[in-house]
């Protein structure tokens, strides 16, 4: 996992590819803003961007995720969110998987990430990450998941 704010990328360190991922298509918070809610395409299933709006939720309302084939980049373009990240170890077996690259975990140890607009957190594939939590009440969020697909990675 890696964190950082845009207006300080260069120290996020980032691999070559992720920085050039951010500096081509993230670009900015005002990029995004007047963006539909969606997919956008920058390179079919390998690359692609959801502008996403939703609820912030209690924690124990929210489970905790991972990809296999794809890492994360979570931009968040306005309200505020908590994310939970963990080191957790788990098994694919008897895990919830309503997607062909969402599974779903319990959460046993995590730590959290106090989002604020213009944060992004990495998440490679593998690693555990809780988004849309809240410690008070639910508030709505714009939000930009880029999927990089692991083939972009090597």
């Amino acid at each position: 996992m890696i964190t950082g704010n845009l207006q300080a990328l260069e120290r996020a360190t980032l691999p070559p590819v992720l920085e050039r991922i951010m500096r081509e298509v993230v670009i900015s918070v005002e990029h995004w803003e007047g963006r539909s809610i969606g997919r956008v395409d920058v390179d079919g299933d390998h690359l692609f961007c959801l502008v996403q709006e939703d609820l912030t939720e209690p924690l124990d309302e929210r489970r905790g995720e991972f990809h296999q084939e794809y890492l994360d980049i979570q931009l968040l373009l306005s309200g505020r969110e908590w994310i939970g990240v963990g080191p957790q170890q788990y098994r694919l077996e008897g895990l919830s998987h309503p997607h062909p690259d969402l599974w779903f975990v319990e959460v046993e140890q995590e730590s959290w990430l106090a989002m604020r607009p213009g944060d992004f957190a990495v998440f490679y594939p593998g690693e555990l990450h809780r988004p849309l939590c809240t410690l008070g009440l639910p508030a709505p969020v714009r939000k930009l998941v880029v999927k990089v697909h692991k083939s972009l990675l090597a």
